[in-house]
């Protein structure tokens, strides 16, 4: 029987999501999980065939809680399934340790297929996440700034450039204010900025917001 790990807090999805899997994969068990701490929680119970996670998850980062579940389980074959686009997240959480990424708006024959491919051994790498690691190693090269910040800097940073207040940041991620101010002053001295203006213009300019 195959086991699924799922991982995602928006209930309707994720009840469209194991409803899929059991349509698709048989004999299969899929156990679902709402936020990060139930996550680790369920992987700590059993070997699993597959995870499939989103990335934005309560008091957590996706990638933060992905390096969690490979110390658990290192060789758990985890899929990244997540709103976010491929430009933002898929070269992180592939080093991270993840062996697929793939956005939710893709089909459910694109669903299928990463699944399979993880559970023959390999990773499921699309060509825009092939473009995006391509363009990380580019970058890197080049010693881009914001490839510099740690993930929960990162994070904070794409909260700040979307224009969310440090409070409103804190009570997302379960951090003090204090806390985001102290990566906010992080995140402008390693960019080389100082206001929040010049942060969102940052953004914009290499492409990680629109």
């Amino acid at each position: 029987m195959l086991h699924v790990l799922l991982g995602d807090d928006h209930a309707l999805f994720r009840r469209g999501a194991r409803d899929f899997l059991l349509q698709n994969f048989a004999p299969i068990l899929v156990e679902e999980a709402e936020c990060g701490a139930e996550m680790i929680r369920l992987a700590e119970t059993m070997p699993w065939d597959v995870c499939v996670m989103d990335i934005t998850m309560p008091a957590t980062s996706g990638i933060d809680l992905l390096c969690d579940l490979m110390r658990i389980q290192p060789t758990m074959p985890v899929l990244a399934l997540t709103m976010h686009p491929e430009s933002l997240y898929a070269a992180r959480m592939i080093r991270a340790g993840a062996r697929g990424y793939l956005n939710k708006a893709a089909s459910s024959d694109q669903l299928v297929a990463a699944v399979n491919t993880l559970l023959s051994g390999k990773k499921f790498i699309t060509p825009r996440v092939a473009e995006c690691l391509a363009e990380a190693v580019a970058r890197e090269s080049l010693h881009a700034p914001h490839e510099l910040l740690s993930n929960r800097e990162f994070q904070v940073f794409l909260m700040l450039a979307s224009g969310k207040a440090l409070k409103e940041i804190g009570a997302d991620l379960f951090i003090s204010t204090p806390t985001v101010s102290t990566y906010r002053s992080r995140i402008l001295e390693k960019l080389k900025i100082q206001t929040n203006a010049e942060l969102v213009r940052y953004a914009i300019k290499n492409s990680l917001i629109d």
